[in-house]
């Protein structure tokens, strides 16, 4: 049972980094038509900081590498 949440949680994990990624892609595209420049980070539309939104996605996503990371490395101690 827990060889099956811990594969669970790896593929989670992945798609999320994928997810956070995209999200931040689209921050940034967002950031490119909804300013009048590009070192302007409210958004025009929605008045959201786009810039903190980008680094929010980017800084998640590296914890979740991070944590996938983790779990490969201490696969043996966690399936026990």
């Amino acid at each position: 049972m827990r060889k099956i949440i811990y594969i669970i949680a790896l593929i989670l994990l992945l798609v999320g980094i994928t997810l956070f990624e995209f999200m931040a892609y689209n921050s940034m595209v967002s950031l490119k038509y909804e300013t009048h420049e590009l070192n302007d980070c409210i958004s025009l539309v929605s008045e959201i900081d786009l810039c903190r939104a980008i680094r929010t996605f980017h800084i998640i996503a590296i914890l979740f590498g991070l944590t996938i990371m983790g779990l490969l490395i201490y696969k043996k101690r966690i399936l026990k």
